[in-house]
């Protein structure tokens, strides 16, 4: 019966359940009997010992009255030879036996009704558990013949198809949706073949002409009868896809302002370094020059003169010192005058000179020497923050730093050590790799960092070197 009647138990549908969904009523078509009834049953169960009472009592004052024993005895009797006087006992034993077999049949038959009322509440609150998760689930759910015509729909499914109502949803086929009629084809070949399609994003064209996103799962059941039918589940993801694609627009955008930020901040930087060597190194060193005559002057004349001129001559050679530095780290002269490789060897080369008990190892596969401005400053600023990192935090005694042009359309930079590791779950208040990951990610790059405690650290970028100038 709930086959039938319930919800997605085996997907065949009388005409009168799909009136009542396709108007959205919860009606119950299982009748129980109410609680009211018992005392009448009871009633009734009285009344009809009270009337077998006295059609008893009454048989008995008629035969007291016309003394039928006497008279029987008197027609039996002739009979005696056959024994026919002995079945008015035999009678009145069969009676009593079937008296006892019937109250035994409807001790019975009360225990099976009460088992079948229990059964039928049960099936009756089933029924409306599965109505309840039916009509009012967020997903779309449909039953449909094999060759798409709609059979039933959820009042999110109307929704979803834009329908107004669900007996709307019985005249049209869910091929009509399909915003490709070939992917309808395909999928209704496939689900004949008795296959389940899980469908990550298909796009409908809903009855009010909306463009409509959804995840969908459609698998063919046979239904009773051996007809199979179409189950249908859709998720409207519209909403969700139309996020995700401002979303994808808004990081897209980012990474161009941050290509163009960087751009920017380079520039900004060569031409602070240029400013710094033109203006102040000049300036620092007509200082210090004019330091060393005043010294040489001054020499065993002037001592107090002599001294302050040495004095100024050190501290001159000390800024200089810091403002070469400064200009190193605003714009490495090493990238604009060698090249990408030469410049990355001469960084890890000045590493080397200033640690001791580490070992350096670099490597440079390929053609490095057509890469575009970016990506140079990228791949340097790179190998100069992990380079960084493993002064001060790795403890390290190797560390290697490779450069590989992988094919026409990439870049491969790996700098790893041996050193103490680092846990990447642990909450960092350094910006360094967030800022690795911002500039390789400016790039539409890609950003790995492997690492363990104990174990050293390996950072890996990828960097395409198309759609860029």
């Amino acid at each position: 019966m709930l086959g039938r009647q319930g919800l997605g138990m085996h997907g065949r549908w009388r005409g009168n359940d799909l009136h009542s969904l396709g108007s959205w009523t919860m009606e119950t078509h299982l009748a129980l009997p109410v609680t009211s009834a018992a005392p009448a049953h009871r009633g009734q169960v009285s009344r009809d010992l009270l009337i077998v009472a006295s059609v008893t009592v009454a048989m008995f004052l008629f035969s007291v009255t016309f003394e039928l024993r006497e008279w029987l005895t008197e027609v039996t009797h002739p009979l005696e030879l056959y024994q026919i006087d002995e079945l008015p006992l035999t009678f009145a034993a069969l009676s009593l036996s079937l008296a006892w077999f019937a109250w035994r049949r409807w001790r019975q038959a009360e225990v099976e009704l009460r088992l079948r009322i229990t059964a039928q509440r049960a099936l009756v609150e089933r029924e409306t558990q599965y109505r309840a998760l039916f009509m009012e689930n967020l997903a779309g759910n449909a039953l449909a013949t094999l060759d798409g015509a709609l059979l039933l729909c959820n009042p999110a499914m109307v929704q979803i198809l834009g329908l107004r109502t669900g007996e709307e949803a019985l005249s049209r086929n869910l091929g009509d949706f399909y915003a490709d009629p070939e992917a309808w084809v395909q999928h209704r070949e496939a689900l004949a073949q008795g296959e389940k399609l899980d469908i990550p994003l298909l796009e409908l064209r809903s009855a009010n002409g909306r463009s409509a996103k959804v995840i969908a799962r459609i698998l063919a059941r046979p239904a009773p009868g051996k007809v199979t039918e179409l189950q249908v589940y859709f998720a409207d993801i519209t909403e969700l896809h139309l996020t995700q694609k401002e979303l994808a627009d808004t990081l897209r955008e980012n990474r161009l302002l941050s290509q163009e930020y960087l751009l920017v901040q380079e520039e900004e930087r060569r031409n602070l370094a240029r400013e710094m060597h033109d203006e102040l190194g000049q300036c620092l060193n007509a200082i210090k020059l004019d330091a060393v005559s005043i010294c040489a002057l001054s020499k065993g004349v002037h001592p107090e003169i002599e001294r302050s001129a040495a004095a100024v001559v050190e501290i001159s050679s000390h800024v200089y010192a810091v403002v070469r530095g400064m200009m190193q780290r605003l714009r490495p002269a090493a990238l604009d005058g060698l090249g990408l490789r030469d410049a990355v060897s001469d960084l890890v080369d000045q590493w080397r000179r200033r640690t001791t008990g580490v070992s350096y190892g670099f490597e440079a596969d390929g053609d490095l020497s057509e890469l575009d401005e970016l990506t140079n400053i990228t791949v340097y600023r790179l190998a100069q923050e992990c380079l960084t990192n493993v002064a001060k935090h790795a403890r390290a005694t190797h560390v290697y730093v490779g450069i590989t042009r992988s094919g026409p359309s990439q870049v491969r930079v790996s700098v790893r050590d041996n050193g103490c590791g680092m846990d990447l779950n642990a909450k960092r208040n350094g910006l360094g790799l967030v800022g690795l990951r911002e500039r390789v990610e400016a790039l539409q790059g890609r950003l790995e960092l492997s690492a363990a405690l104990g174990a050293g650290v390996h950072v890996t970028a990828w960097l395409p070197l198309t759609g860029r100038d």
